[in-house]
């Protein structure tokens, strides 16, 4: 069996014809592109980056996948049908990457995210999507320092997810974690800060080591684990966690001119916010 999963996975590291035509093969990646997707000096940012972030994810993890990880650069965002592209693992663990600027830079601010899932396609059976969302954006953030993508979007972190919570429109990590099909992607630019930010408190609080540990255990992030990792439960967690933000968000000098350019001068005034009453949870336009 294994030697035929090896074989399905190099079938699909070839290019198929006319659709693919650029290959390269690194010691732990196979990267793809179309025909003047990737220029030369994009290949060879790609691999360096790429291997470099392979490296770090795996010493963190301690793990690392049994086969090259496939990164797909399928160009511009914008698709020719008018849909939008946007980064993901698809169902052969393949990372697929679009580009959102004019330069090669732009496939990149998300491939660390979608490099841990890739780390972690093996546990599929068993996710926890609230927990495997938000871990991947930990280890993202501890490991890569672009900010440049979504939903920072240059910002800090802190003043990203600070400024839901001071304006009243941050989603209960509860709601977030119970509901996470009917959430995470409607209210996206609240979900993934707010995610990471809760992961990011745990870790700075409690060690990255449990963190990581917990993404080890048989179900990562079931609910009835948390005391396990952190002393104590899920809801108490949280009601930590939004008192730690606030405190962090009210240090940051200039906030509120800073998240005025968030909200406002940033790629984030193009996606919806999500309302909080638990009735609606409905996407709302841009803030003045």
């Amino acid at each position: 069996m294994r030697a035929l999963i090896v074989v399905l996975l190099l079938c699909l590291a070839v290019p198929a014809a006319g659709q693919e035509e650029g290959s390269h093969r690194t010691e732990h990646l196979v990267l793809q592109w179309a025909p003047g997707d990737l220029s030369q000096e994009g290949v060879a940012y790609a691999e360096e980056l790429g291997e470099r972030l392979y490296a770090a994810i795996a010493e963190m993890l301690g793990s690392e996948p049994k086969f090259p990880v496939t990164i797909v650069f399928e160009g511009p965002a914008e698709r020719p049908d008018g849909s939008r592209g946007y980064p993901r693992v698809d169902g052969w663990g393949r990372i697929r990457l679009y580009n959102f600027g004019p330069t090669h830079h732009s496939y990149f601010s998300a491939l660390a995210h979608e490099m841990v899932h890739v780390f972690r396609i093996h546990r599929r059976p068993h996710h926890d999507w609230f927990f495997e969302e938000g871990f991947a954006e930990f280890v993202a953030r501890r490991v890569d320092d672009n900010l440049n993508g979504f939903p920072w979007y240059g910002f800090d972190p802190a003043l990203v997810a600070g400024q839901w919570v001071d304006s009243g429109e941050d989603l209960p990590l509860a709601d977030l974690r119970d509901r996470h099909e009917e959430l995470s992607l409607p209210c996206k630019l609240q979900s993934y800060a707010l995610r990471y930010s809760f992961f990011d408190f745990l870790g700075r609080t409690f060690g990255d080591d449990q963190v990581v540990a917990m993404s080890a255990a048989d179900e990562a992030g079931a609910r009835e684990d948390y005391p396990d990792y952190f002393g104590t439960g899920f809801a108490e967690l949280e009601e930590a966690w939004r008192k730690d933000l606030v405190v962090r968000y009210a240090e940051i000098e200039a906030r509120e001119e800073l998240a005025h350019q968030y909200r406002n001068e940033s790629p984030a005034q193009y996606q919806p916010v999500c309302a909080d009453e638990p009735a609606v949870r409905q996407a709302s336009p841009g803030v003045d």
